[in-house]
């Protein structure tokens, strides 16, 4: 495996730049208010929610903390530098899965507290894709060519089940680790590797040129692939961040309620602000309009399963609960109707 110096002096050089703001303390500029720092991959969610206005007259404001990729929404929230991060939903199982110490109810650092997807079958939320004249036709055809990918989270877990299912090991392909979805996506598109797997979002331009052929889905592997919200224990046994937190996803609740009927407004932003085009900002807004999930018993036993196919291939040392990496606090607050 290798991974490009230059992807990689970027991401050290980035998440340096941003721990190194992020450790002085936030203040409000109402400082009446106190501050929930939000965690998000990139400013989409941030701009529309601003433009719903579902966080007025919020009893607290709500900073958000642009991070690209789980590795540094998690080490934020290690550091304490976020209250709630965003990444996907089998994040958490890595991360139990290399802890030195068992995560129990008591001890559990980290717990997802809301997850959500788009319900439209059309935008599955993760591919393995293969470059168009690279000679791969089925994934059993990737024997030997080079494979972009990111550790973390369901980008990685989308990489190694489209591995188990060509009956693969990264022994047999030229395995390309970069820091997140967006570089990965884009040393696909600029043809630098064979096959990607990750974001939908990242390859679709390449995917409607004809120049990419998508192998395999998520919900062909049977991956749930949410967006999640992770906080911190300490966070979660706060009183007050407690009751911030049930707040907060009671608006983004409305907020989701809010967005079928607004999807020109949403493409203007995401062209105006985002600098992305009309044709890109129509296929994001699509496929971000998503709904939360319920955290039940169903999910759980799929993330479950999905932690025995890491275990397996080996990506996790042992076994564990996935369980109590979710906290169901907050199903009433945020869960929408299914």
């Amino acid at each position: 495996m290798k991974v490009a110096p230059s992807f990689l002096l970027r991401w050290l050089s980035l998440v340096a730049g941003l721990l190194v703001a992020l450790t002085a303390a936030p203040v409000s500029a109402d400082s009446a208010k106190p501050v929930l720092l939000v965690g998000f991959q990139d400013q989409t969610l941030p701009e529309t929610v601003a433009a719903s206005k579902v966080l007025e007259g919020a009893p607290y404001e709500v900073q958000w903390v642009t991070l690209t990729g789980p590795a540094a929404q998690l080490s934020a929230l290690y550091s304490k530098a976020i209250d709630v991060g965003h990444m996907g939903d089998t994040s958490l199982i890595i991360e139990q899965g290399k802890a030195k110490e068992d995560w129990t109810s008591g001890s559990v650092p980290l717990q997802i507290i809301a997850g959500w997807r788009t319900a439209d079958k059309k935008y599955p939320p993760i591919v393995t894709v293969a470059r168009a004249g690279a000679g791969i036709e089925t994934l059993a055809d990737a024997k030997g060519h080079s494979w972009a990918n990111n550790f973390g989270g369901y980008n990685y877990l989308q990489y190694v089940l489209s591995l188990v299912k060509a009956g693969l090991t990264e022994k047999d392909i030229e395995a390309v680790r970069l820091a997140d979805t967006t570089t990965s996506a884009a040393a696909f598109n600029a043809g630098r590797v064979d096959l990607f797997s990750g974001s939908t979002l990242g390859v679709v331009d390449t995917i409607e040129a004809g120049k990419a052929k998508v192998l395999v889905n998520s919900d062909e592997l049977d991956i749930p692939a949410l967006n999640v919200f992770a906080a911190r224990g300490d966070v979660l046994r706060d009183a007050a961040k407690h009751a911030q937190i049930a707040d907060f996803l009671s608006r983004l609740k409305a907020y989701w309620a809010w967005y079928p009927d607004h999807r020109p407004e949403i493409e203007a932003i995401f062209v105006e602000k985002l600098k992305q085009t009309a044709q890109r900002a129509k296929y994001v807004a699509a496929f971000q309009q998503s709904s939360f999930v319920v955290l039940d018993e169903a999910l759980i036993e799929r993330e479950q399963h999905i932690a025995e196919v890491l275990l397996k291939a080996g990506v996790i040392a042992r076994k564990i609960d996935v369980a109590v990496e979710f906290n169901r606090d907050f199903n009433a607050s945020a869960a929408a109707q299914r």
